[in-house]
């Protein structure tokens, strides 16, 4: 039996974003390809990033983040955007990418992260 491989990655190349739009799309139903590839050219403009967790060549789970700044000028990890495919659900993929961006995060000088539902 092959054990599947789990791989999470930050997405910075046209191939992996059209790649992640079938994923992502279950989530924003309305959203076209080309609104997608348009929203992500003006997200990544500002800083925004896409992580996803790849299930040995697939892509799984997907989160879009940001860098934030509090009141009290504490920075933080805003995690805009978290879906699994369909049928990984519940799997605890989207928990193990979570938590990778959290770790992530942390590393990078966050003090936290949240993520509104």
């Amino acid at each position: 039996m092959k054990i599947p491989v789990e791989n999470i990655v930050e997405l910075t190349v046209e191939h992996q974003f059209l790649q992640a739009y079938p994923i992502l799309s279950q989530l924003r139903t309305d959203l076209t390809l080309k609104e997608y590839l348009d929203l992500l050219n003006d997200m990544r403009k500002e800083g925004k990033q896409l992580f996803a967790l790849y299930h040995d060549t697939s892509i799984v789970a997907l989160a879009g983040i940001s860098w934030r700044e509090d009141s009290y000028n504490e920075r933080y990890v805003y995690v805009q955007d978290l879906v699994t495919d369909v049928n990984h659900r519940p799997s605890g993929l989207g928990y193990n990418l979570l938590s990778y961006i959290h770790n992530w995060a942390k590393k990078q000088g966050a003090e936290y992260i949240t993520l509104e539902a």
